[in-house]
């Protein structure tokens, strides 16, 4: 075991890659708190990078684990951190990476948050759900929830690689912004969907592998903004209402897709079948690579969407003769690839009070929601 902590753990942090500033200051904000800084995002979202980022920018001393790593699979216990605390016992910072992969991990942490000896943790995951369910409540008071996505379109910019046409055919993964040749793209995206389906849903949840599954799978990615129920898709897979319903929530804890719903002040008629949720991928690079043809404007709205979810608030969309596209807080999104008439939002208007402001969003403004 020690011999594979040592090769596996990094104590110096050089080409870390290209700083992105946005999430460095904002887990940079929360050192100096006690509190463990939970840091979650999609596999390959570049979580990793970032947490090197900010322990290369640390005057203190700092480590780097990965408990991905295949050298440490046969030792994926709780002694392995005891047995990391003794050997890395005169370190401040303890950045540790995918750490869900380690039983009862929630308790350890507490044990040492709670006798103060001062250390600070800075840990991953790759999915909404990191902690258990049994042991989620362990660390509440103990923790603040970071969130990491791949590249924005200023982000993508500033990696310095492509067009907006680009950007919204490929997609934000940071390997893949940088990968020059297409075909490689498209292949690495696709192996991405294929690690994140057995590392963060297949073994994370015990599911026996199935091809049905995986193609339900690619046909919500491939297909984004699809508008479904549970029970529609209960009724597409002949399968029973709660299987389906886990399918879509295993999506959604592995970032792969998210929940855009229908608004409603009534929770009784929000979740009627005929006012199902939409799903959106978590990255167009995905939606390209898993599809066999794609439709632009589908494309944009799929970017509209992200960015509206890295902004941590709810997302809703509407429908009455008019459809909304999305609702967040007190604004109302239309989107298209050409200019939008003033009256699609009259009639949201009439009927919710409480939208001060709407937004009709084409390519032209489409940075300013960044």
């Amino acid at each position: 075991m020690e011999e594979a902590i040592k090769l596996t753990v990094i104590t110096k942090f050089e080409n870390v890659g290209i700083l992105r500033p946005k999430y460095v200051k904002e887990i940079e904000s929360w050192l100096k708190r006690p509190e463990i800084i939970i840091i979650k995002g999609v596999r390959r979202s570049g979580k990793s990078t970032i947490l090197k980022q900010v322990a290369s920018r640390l005057e203190k001393k700092s480590i780097y684990i990965n408990f991905d790593d295949y050298r440490l699979l046969p030792y994926l216990k709780i002694d392995l951190l005891e047995e990391i605390m003794k050997l890395y016992s005169d370190m401040d910072y303890y950045f540790f990476d995918e750490i869900q992969k380690i039983p009862d991990f929630e308790s350890w942490l507490r044990t040492y948050y709670d006798i103060k000896k001062h250390k600070k943790f800075i840990i991953s995951g790759s999915n909404i759900s990191m902690l258990s369910p049994k042991l989620g409540t362990v660390l509440t008071g103990r923790n603040i929830t970071l969130e990491i996505f791949p590249l924005n379109y200023k982000e993508f910019k500033s990696f310095g690689r492509g067009s907006f046409e680009e950007y919204l055919k490929h997609g934000g993964f940071p390997e893949i912004v940088l990968e020059p040749d297409e075909e490689k793209k498209v292949k690495l995206l696709q192996q991405y969907f294929n690690d994140i389906m057995l590392k963060d849903i297949l073994e994370k949840h015990q599911i026996t592998p199935t091809q049905q599954f995986k193609a339900v799978a690619q046909y919500i990615l491939s297909n984004t903004g699809l508008k479904i129920s549970a029970n529609k898709l209960a009724k597409e897979l002949g399968v029973n209402s709660r299987t389906a319903e886990n399918y879509l929530s295993h999506l959604v804890d592995a970032y792969l897709v998210f929940e855009v719903p229908f608004f409603s002040y009534s929770a009784k008629t929000k979740y009627k079948s005929i006012r199902a949720s939409k799903y959106y991928c978590i990255d167009n690079g995905l939606v390209t690579a898993l599809a066999l043809k794609t439709n632009k404007g589908h494309l944009f709205e799929a970017l509209v969407a992200q960015a509206l979810r890295r902004k941590n608030q709810e997302i809703y969309h509407w429908q009455g003769e008019h459809e909304i596209d999305f609702i967040q807080k007190q604004e109302a999104f239309q989107v298209s690839l050409k200019a939008i008439e003033k009256d699609a939002f009259s009639e949201l208007k009439k009927e919710f009070k409480h939208i001060k402001e709407t937004i009709a969003v084409t390519p032209d403004n489409f940075e300013d929601m960044e």
